[in-house]
């Protein structure tokens, strides 16, 4: 039996090679760039929330009102307008996550107007990137951060 000339060219033919070996390489690549780009994604909302965090136990310290020790501030605690001032500091991040909780601990008290008011702010970050669940571990990432200031009530007697 005489051998066919068309296999042994076609085992010689190497077209098609450049781009088999680059889909092989490319893919791993592509897979790696997206999960750092997560997880750079990810820092960034962290500082945010930190950010957030930060606004907010500014302005509980001179609105939170539980223990009735700052005089002309409105009673109660105002956790309302405590949200809403983590949320402007959220900017435009706020639409990247999926809920917001904060947490105002008030350690104040009349006999003591100057005690530690801690603000947890509770967020959880949708991971959005393609392919960026690798980086994420999952489609979403709770984020939380505290801090704490001290109150800025008064002890007028």
């Amino acid at each position: 039996m005489k051998p066919n000339p068309r296999k042994a060219l076609f085992r010689r033919d190497t077209r098609g090679a450049v781009l088999a070996e680059f889909v092989v390489a490319f893919v791993p690549l592509l897979t790696a760039f997206f999960a750092f780009v997560q997880l750079s994604k990810v820092a960034t909302a962290r500082l945010v929330v930190k950010h957030g965090a930060i606004i907010g136990a500014r302005a509980a310290a001179v609105i939170t009102n539980g223990n009735d020790n700052t005089p002309g501030q409105a009673a109660g605690r105002n956790d309302g307008e405590i949200k809403a001032a983590v949320e402007a500091g959220l900017g435009p991040w706020k639409s990247t996550m999926q809920s917001v909780t904060v947490d105002v601990a008030d350690a104040s008290s009349k006999a003591d107007p100057y005690g530690w008011v801690t603000v947890t702010v509770t967020a959880t970050y949708k991971c959005t990137a393609p392919m960026g669940a690798i980086g994420c571990l999952g489609s979403t990432k709770v984020l939380r951060e505290s801090y704490r200031m001290p109150h800025q009530g008064a002890n007028y007697k």
